[in-house]
């Protein structure tokens, strides 16, 4: 893969982010990590130096399935690590600036413990785009700038109107980019996310920008769909006689259409890692299956080319042709009916002819964009005014009527659906900025404003200043109080999908939902614990109640590893500490411990025991029992103490020591002890002979002595917790046997 004057560039594969994104609906998208893993490990045999793996429409859809869109990150990156090679393999994620990963612009302090988060769990390379390409919007929290080991990339939404080609000139981006890199942005991406680079253009475009950014080290990523693909391939086959720093591609199953084109399309089959990039479309195609259900693929090709002309991304062409296709027959209605159409199109008439309904759209969207001074059709920006086109030729009074209430106003004189188009229109998602000297913007027309300040149905009016900073300062403690309220209602299960901070941002940027009483974070709980109960020992049985809690995070880490250890044991498995798990899943496990209900069982078990020592009529022997089943659940107790902040972190390291057969047998015994006590209170023998420590549940469990000295009680205690060792060794064992197949 080489040029005869430049080296060829590095790779990024963007099948597990954008790949999907850009084909699949929610419900085929795939989030096993394991998954992921596979795809990553095999992307870095071929040749890849990174791969896209969260942002974008992702967190949302995640949210949806179920999943916790930073559980999944960090299993992956932390199963790189534990495969050696976290340092030579960079996971990015793509971020829309003030806008998040949300439907508005969200306050700053949220902004930055979302990066945070993103950037603990694994992330080193964040790409930022406005859809604006507002620079106000892509302000960079002064905590993230310049942090080590993290690339900040921000990116260049490319657009081109043509007829106004001296819109989005070189110069244009070229002046973006510089603001960008004042900003501190340390990389620069060419963002086509709607099929309008050509080769002509990249041949003025990409030498523009080498020139003001290669003296400055910054390097230079294309980022190109493949939606008009005859264009889009001789883009990318022009840049490559240039230095451009990195090219994106999805790969296998996923390439193509309105997707990325694959590595072997670029270089038309020639690749000096042939086994290994056939080996990765191989995995590609077994994990999304050989022929998925692609939601752009069945865009007919004629109507796919119209809407690429008109600048439709991929990612809408899918919801525009259904909401053209729910609306035609009202569509076709309004268009007869019009009085200011003098001379009717015989092919609108045909009811069979989607094509000139499509024509329609693209006339109005045209008006739309021209209405909001001609903005670059992205998330959401592309949503929006799509959305608009279509209402207005639906419900408007009468769109073909050339006036602003015709279009934008129903018979009633009622606004069209679409509120989110006023926002845009009165300056709420940020200005369309020149970077002309003297910084001016291309606002709306004054009458347009003015109509629209008058004609929304949430009575808003103009911002003026800069729109990523309007807000109310409440985001993160709103957020923070419904984490709290949910963990109060569903404990350690609420814990075992997501930490209290991670809840607290996925609340913040939660998903959308027509009815303001639902709840999609709690919905998502309920959907990842009926998907939890897989992890129970065989599906079925637990050691103690809340087992699954734990054992489901520890799983999605264990099969992650698994794919860059093949040689995993069981036996080992067990024996690992749960530090070996990292960090963040150390820290997760032990917020979930806390939480188990089990506690509540010990409690109201002490409570009742320590009534005996006031009764005179309670023997002795019995009374010695009572205090060793008080004094070994009290030892066995890893908590911190009550309002004792300093001893947490003393607490959590003595908990993540702890192999997991520690953890779970000591639950084991805990629960036992809490059942067998009202089984057997009369026989104090039975249950407790003296009180036993961790280092008894190690000696047990771990080093498993065959000491002939011990007592009958001390040997049944001993077989116990084995039992329930081996039971687990063999559940894992049974598993690592199923991934390995």
């Amino acid at each position: 893969m080489s040029n005869p004057t430049h080296s060829f560039p590095k790779l990024v594969n963007l099948t597990l982010r954008d790949g999907q994104q850009s084909t699949l609906g929610q419900d085929d998208w795939v989030f096993d990590p394991s998954s992921l893993s596979k795809v990553i490990l095999a992307s870095r045999e071929a040749g890849y130096v990174g791969a896209e793996i969260a942002g974008g429409q992702s967190f949302q859809i995640a949210i949806n399935r179920g999943y916790n869109p930073f559980t999944i990150l960090n299993a992956v990156s932390h199963a790189m690590e534990y495969g050696g090679f976290r340092d030579e393999f960079s996971l990015q994620m793509l971020f829309r600036g003030a806008n998040a990963l949300g439907f508005r612009h969200y306050d700053r302090d949220l902004i930055e413990q979302t990066l945070e988060e993103f950037i603990k769990c694994g992330i080193n390379k964040i790409r930022c785009f406005d859809a604006l390409n507002d620079i106000d919007n892509l302000s960079l929290p002064e905590g993230i700038k310049n942090r080590p080991g993290v690339v900040l990339e921000g990116a260049l939404c490319f657009t081109h109107y043509a007829d106004f080609p001296e819109r989005y000139t070189d110069e244009y981006y070229v002046n973006y980019a510089q603001a960008l890199i004042d900003e501190g942005y340390q990389a620069i991406a060419i963002k086509d996310m709607s099929g309008q680079l050509t080769a002509e253009r990249i041949s003025t475009l990409v030498p523009a920008l080498l020139e003001k950014i290669k003296p400055l080290e910054i390097p230079l990523t294309l980022h190109i769909h493949s939606t008009h693909y005859e264009h889009s391939k001789g883009a990318l086959q022009k840049a490559l006689e240039y230095d451009i720093d990195t090219i994106e591609t999805a790969d296998g199953v996923l390439s193509g259409g309105s997707s990325h084109h694959s590595l072997v399309t670029i270089t038309e089959g020639k690749t000096d890692s042939c086994q290994y990039y056939t080996k990765l479309e191989k995995i590609i195609s077994q994990i999304w299956t050989k022929i998925p259900d692609r939601k752009d693929t069945s865009i007919p090709e004629n109507l796919k080319q119209q809407l690429c002309a008109a600048g439709v991304p991929g990612g809408a062409m899918p919801f525009v042709i259904r909401d053209l296709s729910q609306q035609q027959s009202t569509i076709k209605a309004k268009y007869l009916a019009s009085q200011h159409i003098t001379v009717k199109s015989l092919e609108v008439e045909d009811a069979q002819n989607f094509e000139a309904i499509i024509d329609l759209f693209i006339n109005e969207l045209k008006q739309v964009c021209l209405d909001a001074n001609l903005p670059l059709l992205v998330t959401p920006t592309a949503d929006i005014c799509c959305k608009q086109a279509i209402g207005n030729l639906a419900f408007g009074a009468d769109p073909y009527s050339g006036t602003l209430a015709g279009r934008y106003l129903n018979n009633s004189g009622q606004p069209n659906p679409d509120a989110r188009f006023a926002k845009l229109i009165l300056g709420y998602y940020g200005e369309l900025k020149s970077y002309a000297e003297g910084n001016p913007t291309h606002s709306p027309e004054p009458e347009v404003i003015t109509f629209f300040e008058s004609n929304n149905a949430e009575q808003l009016k103009q911002i003026r200043g800069i729109a990523a900073e309007r807000s109310t300062g409440d985001d993160l403690r709103e957020a923070q109080q419904q984490a709290w309220r949910l963990i109060q209602k569903l404990g350690a299960s609420a814990l075992s999908y997501a930490s209290f901070d991670q809840l607290t941002i996925l609340y913040a940027l939660k998903p959308y939902s027509p009815l303001a009483s639902d709840d999609p974070i709690y919905n998502a709980v309920k959907t990842y614990l009926s998907r939890s109960e897989t992890s129970k020992i065989d599906g079925r049985g637990s050691t103690f109640p809340g087992y699954e809690f734990l054992m489901q995070p520890l799983l999605c880490y264990m099969r992650s590893m698994f794919v860059f250890d093949q040689e995993m044991k069981a036996e080992d498995i067990v024996k690992m500490p749960i530090s070996k798990f990292g960090e963040i899943l150390g820290s997760d496990l032990y917020d979930i411990y806390i939480d188990l209900d089990i506690w509540k069982n010990v409690t109201d078990l002490t409570n009742h025991l320590s009534k005996l020592f006031s009764s005179s009529h309670v023997s002795a022997e019995l009374m010695e029992a009572a205090r060793f089943v008080i004094k070994t659940l009290s030892q066995l107790d890893l908590r911190p103490e009550r309002n004792e902040k300093e001893t947490i972190g003393p607490s959590r390291e003595v908990f993540e020591a702890l192999t997991i057969a520690e953890l779970f047998s000591s639950l084991a015994l805990i629960n036992s002890f809490v059942n067998d006590v009202a089984k057997h209170a009369t026989n104090p023998k039975i249950y407790a002979a003296r009180s036993l420590t961790m280092k008894d549940i190690h000696r047990f469990v771990i080093e498993q002595p065959k000491e002939t000295s011990s007592t009958p009680w001390e040997a049944g205690v001993r077989q116990s917790l084995i039992s329930k060792r081996l039971r687990l060794e063999s559940d894992l064992q049974r598993r690592l046997d199923y991934w390995r197949g």
